[in-house]
């Protein structure tokens, strides 16, 4: 069976749409109407066919995320690892081993997609941030990609359907505060954190 596509299918209904106006509408010439119908489908293709409006100059990236498979080299250096995508090397490799098949990394695009341990290693890097270093242009300029590859809550809301309280950015997956009535009796200073109160901060 062939899978179409979204604009696939508007692109059919509108042409439906066109014969059925045509068909209600049978005193206005049949050149004029397939006059309009030319013009209508050029300017659908010419959106269907472009990404960008404007034009998008190159941005200059230059990573520090190669470092991490450097320090994965050494045994000495696995701390260096750990501190940077908060999980050490060897459970890196068990993580890449479980995802690496999956089809979320495979298209038909002609743009191949970025390597699956770079975008293991992204997405780990950033569940590993919060507060002002965890902005998407922050994270973009130390792994060395396009803000536009770190945009995730389109994909979220189409494949898990998590739009809503995600949407709006309380429940997050990389550091979800769960406030405190009050300060803990034990090491409460340890639990005030940057939104001025007492919190435990849990990842989903």
């Amino acid at each position: 069976m062939v899978q179409t596509t979204l604009h696939d299918q508007c692109f059919a209904a509108y042409i439906l749409l066109m014969i059925l106006w045509a068909v209600s509408h049978p005193l206005e010439p049949l050149e004029d109407l397939a006059q309009e119908l030319n013009l209508d489908i050029g300017c659908i293709l010419a959106i269907h066919q472009t990404q960008y409006l404007q034009g998008q100059p190159p941005v200059l990236k230059s990573g520090s995320l190669h470092l991490a498979w450097e320090y994965a080299q050494s045994p000495s250096d696995h701390h260096h690892f750990i501190n940077m995508l908060c999980v050490s090397p060897e459970v890196f490799q068990v993580i890449l081993s479980l995802i690496k098949d999956h089809q979320v990394f495979f298209n038909n695009s002609g743009n191949a997609q970025e390597v699956i341990e770079v975008q293991l290693g992204v997405t780990l890097y950033e569940m590993g941030q919060y507060g002002n270093g965890a902005s998407l242009e922050d994270i973009a300029h130390f792994v060395g990609c396009s803000e536009g590859a770190e945009q995730e809550k389109c994909w979220v809301d189409g494949h898990l359907g998590f739009k809503g309280t995600w949407w709006e950015g309380w429940v997050m997956y990389d550091g979800t505060i769960v406030s405190l009535y009050a300060k803990l009796a034990v090491n409460g200073e340890a639990y005030f954190n940057c939104k001025s109160n007492y919190g435990l901060n849990v990842q989903v």
